[in-house]
């Protein structure tokens, strides 16, 4: 159970009713205002910390035209596969294919893959087929990861990631490379292949670039009572809790005025116009009636 609010003892389960039996004070409207207060304080700062995490991530994303740029050069390299990354002829036991091999032709092709002895007659071509899915695995990461590129890490998360990227597929290109006619195939690496690693270096390129020209992350303001929490940290330092409370209050009464007064401008704009706008009228009547 909870604590009396004003006599602070502790309430037993048998203290169910409304009215605290030690002190009398009405446990569920004593002090109300001030409680709701504290929770209202505790809710913005926490509304802050979320607040200051949304702004770096959108940071990392639109934070800049470099980051903007960042974005397309993450998201375009997995479509170099598309194209064929070799041109191969299969040997007949396995499948009567000649022509280029694309992720959609290995794709198409799961059910040749999965014969028996088609992975293991070539050791080398399976590392070179695992080391390309696995770049596509790191590239996926590389751009989840992108929403925390205004973090402290960034870089030492951007060097890996790109590190792990460009050797899967040199890996992957130099087994092939050593390797062009096999049991299962023959055949000698492609655009796609190529493509797909240039767009990978040139992402590398960004990247770094954005992460050494930095970003400047724009937090929204947020208040604490009518406090920027900024003033609000530094008067917690300085001020004891109703010293603070009632300067809260006084923010509040200064904002809600400042609010009513605009409000009363604007009302009065409104009716300056409309009687502007009347006396307009009638003049112009009584100028066609007079004439």
């Amino acid at each position: 159970m909870a604590d009396c609010p004003k006599c602070g003892v502790h309430l037993k389960l048998t203290d169910w009713r409304q009215h605290c039996p030690h002190c009398g004070a009405n446990i569920v409207v004593y002090d109300l205002q001030e409680r709701l207060m504290q929770q209202a304080d505790i809710a913005e700062v926490q509304h802050y910390h979320f607040q200051k995490k949304i702004d770096r991530l959108k940071a990392s994303f639109i934070g800049s035209k470099l980051a903007i740029v960042r974005i397309v050069t993450s998201f375009i390299p997995v479509f170099a596969l598309l194209l064929p990354v070799i041109t191969a002829t299969m040997n007949p036991a396995f499948s009567a294919y000649s022509g280029g091999v694309s992720f959609i032709t290995i794709y198409n092709g799961v059910d040749t893959i999965g014969q028996p002895g088609f992975l293991t007659a070539d050791p080398l071509l399976t590392a070179c087929l695992l080391l390309l899915l696995l770049s596509i695995v790191f590239w996926l990461v590389h751009f989840v990861l992108l929403t925390m590129a205004c973090g402290k890490r960034a870089m030492a998360r951007a060097i890996v990631l790109h590190a792990l990227l460009l050797l899967s597929v040199f890996g992957a290109l130099a087994l092939f490379a050593a390797d062009r006619s096999t049991a299962v195939l023959t055949g000698k690496p492609a655009v796609g292949i190529y493509l797909y690693l240039v767009l990978l270096i040139v992402n590398a390129a960004v990247d770094f670039a954005v992460l050494r020209q930095g970003i400047d992350v724009r937090h929204k303001q947020c208040y604490v009572g009518g406090i920027p929490i900024e003033e609000y940290f530094e008067l917690q330092k300085t001020m004891t809790p109703e010293d603070l409370r009632q300067e809260q209050y006084r923010r509040m009464q200064k904002k809600r005025e400042e609010k009513e007064a605009q409000l009363a401008r604007e009302q009065a704009e409104k009716e300056a116009a409309a009687q502007s706008a009347d006396a307009e009228s009638e003049e112009k009547e009584g100028a066609v009636h007079g004439g």
